[in-house]
């Protein structure tokens, strides 16, 4: 094989590498961080700050329209006004076919506990994380909370690399509640 076209072969498999990761520090990046800024894990991200972007591209929305509150503008993403959530706000109405995207940067590499306030009536559904289009959390599932005014905490965990990523939170399948459930925020720990 010559120099150059195994020059050309490190180069691709490089870059599928790149992507198959979505690594943020080597790949450009469609969307923009909310705020302007990677959230930081170990750390809290509100649910309803997902990188800003197009349908698509930033998120995936079954229907077109915001079925809660104006707090992003212009937006598919159902995002409700509820006093009990941290910010005020939460993520409501969700799908299967859903997901978010949150630019991330993830300062040390290892299992991080994940905190998650939610709501239910009835039975929830059945939502995932993933990074790369891996999955890192293994199915999470939404208990009843017997009221949708009522958010619960649930726990999983997942094992992150260190670097800057897209963090996609996925919709997989609805509950008896005939959604997934209201999502608060996710807030990472690393555990010891």
């Amino acid at each position: 094989m010559t120099q150059r076209v195994l020059a050309a072969v490190l180069s691709v498999m490089a870059l599928v590498s790149c992507v198959d990761q979505q690594r943020l520090d080597e790949l450009p990046n469609p969307t923009a961080a909310f705020g302007g800024t990677p959230h930081a894990i170990p750390g809290l991200i509100e649910a309803e700050h997902y990188d800003e972007g197009p349908a698509g591209v930033a998120y995936a929305d079954v229907d077109e329209k915001n079925h809660g509150a104006d707090y992003r503008g212009v937006t598919q993403v159902d995002i409700e006004e509820r006093s009990d959530a941290s910010n005020g706000f939460g993520i409501g109405w969700t799908r299967s076919g859903e997901w978010l995207a949150y630019s991330v940067e993830v300062k040390k590499a290892g299992r991080y506990t994940i905190d998650i306030p939610v709501a239910s009536q009835r039975k929830g559904g059945q939502f995932h994380l993933e990074v790369g289009g891996r999955d890192v959390s293994g199915p999470i599932d939404i208990p009843d909370t017997k009221s949708w005014k009522t958010l619960e905490m649930i726990s999983t965990t997942a094992e992150l690399p260190a670097g800057r990523f897209i963090l996609k939170m996925v919709m997989d399948a609805e509950g008896a509640s005939g959604s997934i459930g209201d999502i608060d925020y996710l807030e990472f720990k690393l555990s010891e």
